[in-house]
């Protein structure tokens, strides 16, 4: 009578850590990398990407998906991890065929310079995407707190500032809560979904302004938690 109920469990439990840049443990070189060094490579990378020819973005977004796929991450998860940019991706086509259809000709939906410009523009974005997506999933919180440290540190010391480390603290708090907001937001449709709620748009009135209850609870008690650690 039981083994239904674990097996649901255990998917449910299962769906549950595919969330927005969550952390996927492994003892893979990149998990291993040092986080200072994985933070920094972060803007040097994707200032490089929006620099260089749009076609290397394609090949990096080849090399990273082999990358993801070698160091054991689901093709749920790596698509979690870009689901923002093919929302974005539908907002402008979406808009672009709008604007095409209020001028009463589609030909513009097709233009040639500015679809590419489009087209370019999003592979961009889904590279820095999945960059950023590597960070995460390979570095804990911890891990990325004790990086951001580090880099602050030594910053301080190349200058001879203080050496209270408030910028990393406040950073880290931001990155840490990259992967929550996901989080409860995955927990609060799977209760909904629970009690047999459907997806649709009264699920989003309805959750919405609990969403942002638990988040602003959520945030209150990590910076108390914060406080009473320094």
């Amino acid at each position: 009578i039981l083994l239904p109920v674990i097996k649901a469990q255990q998917i449910w439990s299962g769906k549950m850590k595919q969330f927005f840049f969550s952390y996927k443990s492994g003892s893979s070189f990149l998990h291993k990398c040092p986080s200072w060094i994985k933070i920094l490579s972060v803007p040097v990378v994707n200032i490089l990407i929006f620099c260089v020819h749009p076609f290397l973005a394609l090949f990096m977004i080849a090399v990273q998906t082999s990358l993801s796929i070698a160091l054991r991450f689901s093709f749920a998860e790596i698509y979690t991890d870009v689901k923002p940019v093919v929302y974005y991706a539908f907002l402008l086509f979406f808009i672009r065929f709008i604007s095409a259809l209020s001028q009463n000709n589609l030909s513009l939906f097709l233009e040639t310079e500015s679809l590419k410009e489009t087209v370019f523009l999003l592979l961009k974005l889904f590279c820095i995407m999945q960059n950023a997506s590597l960070v995460f999933k390979t570095s804990t919180s911890l891990q990325l707190r004790e990086g951001l440290e580090t880099i602050e540190g030594a910053v301080r010391r190349f200058f001879h500032l203080k050496k209270a480390k408030t910028v990393s603290d406040t950073v880290s708090v931001f990155f840490i809560f990259i992967p929550l907001i996901a989080q409860m937001w995955n927990q609060i449709v799977k209760s909904w979904q629970v009690r047999c709620g459907k997806k649709s748009l009264k699920m989003y009135f309805v959750l919405l302004p609990v969403f942002f209850s638990v988040s602003l609870k959520k945030a209150w008690n990590l910076s108390r938690s914060i406080c009473l650690r320094t």
